[in-house]
């Protein structure tokens, strides 16, 4: 589930961590401003498709684990 709207969030949040009333303003401006700077990043990235073996993606310079 996305999490798109005030009241999702505020719902999801709830099921993680006990929120005050007054902690929910700051709560929903993180959360709009990570998905904005997500959405603006993925559209800067260009498509990469398979070109990207995640299975090094742990793996130092020398391509050790």
């Amino acid at each position: 589930m996305e999490y798109r709207t005030d009241d999702q969030v505020i719902a999801r949040a709830r099921q993680v961590a006990p929120l005050a009333d007054d902690d929910l303003p700051s709560l929903i401006n993180l959360v709009n401003g990570v998905r904005e700077y997500c959405d603006l990043m993925e559209s800067l990235m260009p498509e990469l498709g398979g070109q990207i073996d995640v299975t090094k993606m742990s793996h130092n310079m020398d391509g050790d684990a």
